[in-house]
């Protein structure tokens, strides 16, 4: 009798937690950018496990992401490529960051994240900021449109939109429009971080 009622105890705990187990659902939470031509916002997204992007294919093929934009470019000469993250590190003159990432499943993206402690630029002014972009859009020359992004910034086809956090500078260009062009800016009180991205859906 006590044998019985020990297995009928062992069924009962197995079953409820296996059923626990089945009710649980891993969610992941992502923030990620939604761009517009005349917005910047950022929503949240959630994902079941069943809808997580390791269970379906990718638009864009993760083998062809990797440095080989990087190696020919003279400016960044000494950059670390971290293959998992699909970014690189440079240390510019000053001792700031420059951070390049390449890549993505569903939309792919290229951006420059300049991250600026010791830099003494006056990035209040938007010239500067538009200087700095330049300056890696040109040396990148192969992943974004210098020549149009220059030319939307010369005849002052820019709208800044301030978002309380960041502010960002968008353009008229049709193809830089097609293409999420945006540049950030957030001024913080130790550092300033400057932003050059472009998203292709």
């Amino acid at each position: 009798m006590e044998t019985t009622f020990g297995l009928i105890l062992i069924l009962i705990i197995t079953s409820c937690s296996n059923l626990n187990q089945d009710n649980n659902q891993n969610t992941i939470t992502e923030v990620s950018p939604l761009v517009t031509a005349d917005s910047l916002q950022y929503r949240s997204v959630k994902v079941t496990a069943s809808e997580s992007p390791e269970s379906e294919e990718c638009i864009f093929d993760q083998a062809t992401q990797t440095d080989e934009f990087l190696k020919e470019i003279k400016e960044l000469r000494g950059y670390k490529w971290d293959y998992s993250s699909r970014t690189a590190t440079y240390i510019l003159e000053t001792g700031d960051t420059l951070l390049l990432t390449r890549g993505g499943c569903y939309h792919f993206t290229v951006s420059a994240e300049f991250r600026l402690r010791n830099d003494k630029t006056d990035y209040s002014n938007w010239s500067n900021v538009y200087q700095k972009s330049l300056w890696i859009a040109k040396a990148l020359s192969k992943e974004f449109h210098y020549e149009e992004l220059k030319r939307d910034i010369d005849l002052n086809k820019v709208t800044i939109e301030d978002y309380g956090y960041a502010e960002a500078a968008s353009f008229e260009n049709e193809m830089l429009v097609d293409n999420g062009y945006v540049i950030e800016r957030n001024l913080y009180p130790n550092r300033t971080v400057i932003k050059l991205s472009k998203t292709i859906d």
